[in-house]
């Protein structure tokens, strides 16, 4: 008796459940996924704007996605929008199957499509977007059943197929799917469900040449090919999922609640599975978190990390730097090279690294290059809206005193719901004349190249160096232009480079990371205790390079002998670390 109350109730209990994980996975698992979706889209309620979502197709579920991802900031913003987006499509989906003939556990069959959406949702080219286009598509598909005639039903499919395309996009083949299935179970016309298979296969090509877009765009838009997401026609797991769900019409021994959940269970683990990247998430919580301005938080962040990447090592030295600790830091955590200091960006390079490189050269007064990240990561995002470049571009403008070009960017952001705030008190600054009061902006400033220079993006030496002799008191570009050399292994432009730049300024406390490579271009000719009065080197370090090499002698260049006392050294690194183009 137990067993069967059970299995009746097996809906009511399994498919909250579901919600409750889907909710959960985004909140706890992957919310800087959801932070950066928002990054990287731009919403701005003006018609001008608003105009440019109808020159292509879905109009509507790009307007209603981009308005809402903006909302993908908040805690706990992006995970209940999502959730609740499924919630309401499963409850469409589930409306249909039980319309179409499904009577049992129609509640569990309806979980599937959504399945494929949760995983499909964790790219990040997946935009909100088309989870609503499958949400309206399925809801319109529902009012349609309403209408008894065969007739009047066909003719309205084949309007409805031209106006959710333009409305809705690639997923208008759900509604597609479902009206063939049902068409095929109600109708007696055998020919209805091929006619209207084909009306819809023919319907992108035509939308190709009236939106201006290659024939395979045209079959997935919106999503943006060449990406992360580099298989777009992964969308169509989506209607996989949805025609496996319609399976116990024809099949009725799959009514069975067992196999119902058996299917959901592995599925759900298997579509999860693949999509889950613990590693891209851990990389996008740094620079999410630098965003934010949680700098104590990037540093948190890197202990104990478990996926240790360029961007992980690039944040985590731009925080240390932040706190005039980069060379006390820069060989206690993970360095790819100088890979980790400065990014460089050219058009093979993703819109995450281009993103993250202006933060790196704003902190050290480059503005001019900054600006340059900033707008090719601009353009390397799917549609070439992001919001945080046009935050990031906003200040550098105000940096640089050019203040028509960041009232441009800020009446831009007036018209957001999210950064409307943001966006207020900034020009409130600049129409009061206020801009000198705010002290990061000031310091800044003062880190401006007062001289230009004709030098190539990625000449990372060329504009550290004019910065420093535009202002020989910026350390953070003089540490930043030593340790590049360091981590480079490049010894013999470290010391030309600390005796010009550094010495004069900074001479009189070298740390302890410069100490150990200055010993290494100690020239064997002059008198070692004369120069190492000479850059302040204490005498036990060294006695330390002396007890290095006597170990590294004794066994042999084997660098396990030497790890335990000496594997955060700069010896240990310039003698070990394997450096990658």
């Amino acid at each position: 008796m137990e067993t069967c109350t059970l299995r009746k109730h097996i809906d009511i209990i399994f498919v909250p459940l579901f919600f409750i994980a889907c909710w959960i996975f985004f909140f706890h698992l992957y919310p800087y996924h959801l932070y950066y979706k928002e990054q990287i889209t731009l919403c701005i309620l003006q018609p001008d704007f608003l105009q440019t979502y109808f020159q292509k197709p879905a109009f509507l579920s790009e307007i209603c996605g981009d308005y809402l991802t903006q909302f993908f900031l908040w805690t706990g913003g992006g995970s209940t929008i999502l959730t609740l987006t499924f919630l309401l499509t499963w409850l469409g989906i589930r409306t249909a199957l039980i319309r179409t003939g499904i009577i049992h556990h129609a509640s569990l069959w309806a979980l599937l499509p959504i399945i494929a959406e949760w995983g499909e949702a964790c790219h990040l080219e997946y935009p909100l977007s088309m989870s609503l286009g499958l949400l309206f598509s399925v809801w319109i598909f529902t009012l349609i059943t309403f209408c008894t005639s065969i007739r009047t039903r066909n003719v309205l499919h084949t309007i409805l197929f031209f106006i959710l395309y333009c409305a809705v996009g690639a997923h208008f083949f759900a509604y597609v799917l479902i009206a063939i299935v049902y068409e095929y179970k109600h109708s007696n016309r055998s020919l209805s469900p091929v006619l209207l298979l084909s009306i819809s296969i023919l319907i992108p090509i035509g939308g190709s040449y009236f939106y201006y877009l290659t024939l395979k765009q045209a079959y997935f838009y919106p999503l943006i090919s060449n990406y992360m997401l580099r298989q777009p026609f992964v969308f169509l797991l989506t209607e996989l999922f949805l025609l496996l769900s319609f399976l116990p019409i024809f099949v009725p021994r799959l009514n069975k609640c067992r196999i119902a959940l058996y299917t959901i269970l592995f599925l759900s683990i298997t579509s999860l599975g693949k999509a889950y990247n613990a590693s891209e998430e851990k990389t996008l919580a740094f620079s999410s978190e630098a965003y934010f301005g949680h700098w104590d938080k990037v540093i948190r962040l890197n202990k104990n990390n478990d996926y240790p990447t360029y961007l992980s090592a690039y944040y985590t030295n731009l925080a240390y730097a932040r706190q005039g600790k980069l060379c006390d830091e820069l060989m206690q955590h993970y360095q790819p090279a100088s890979h980790g200091l400065l990014l460089q960006i050219n058009n093979s390079t993703g819109y995450i690294y281009g993103m993250a490189s202006p933060d790196a050269l704003m902190e050290c007064g480059d503005m001019a290059q900054a600006q340059h990240s900033a707008m090719l990561a601009m353009t390397f995002t799917p549609h070439q809206r992001s919001s945080r470049m046009i935050r990031k571009l906003t200040e550098i403008a105000i940096i640089n005193e050019d203040y028509a070009i960041a009232q441009k960017y800020l009446h831009m952001l007036l018209h957001t719901s999210l950064h409307r705030k943001w966006a207020k008190e900034r020009l409130e600054f600049i129409n009061s004349g206020q801009c000198n009061s705010i002290p990061y902006w000031n310091n800044k400033r003062r880190m401006l190249a007062k001289q230009d220079t004709l030098f190539s993006a990625n000449q990372w030496r060329t504009s550290l160096a004019n910065l420093i002799e535009s202002n020989p008191q910026n350390k953070m570009a003089a540490d930043y232009l030593l340790c590049f050399h360091l981590l480079n292994k490049d010894l013999k432009l470290f010391k030309k480079d600390y005796d010009r730049y550094y010495y004069p300024t900074f001479g009189l406390l070298p740390p302890r990371l410069y100490q150990e490579a200055l010993i290494v271009c100690m020239d064997e000719k002059d008198d070692p205790q004369e120069q190492l009065k000479h850059y302040r080197i204490p005498f036990q370090v060294y006695n330390d390079c002396l007890q290095y090499l006597s170990i590294y002698e004794e066994s042999q260049g084997d660098g396990h002998a030497l790890q335990k006392q000496f594997r955060k050294t700069y010896w240990f690194y310039y003698h070990y670390a394997q450096l990658k183009p």
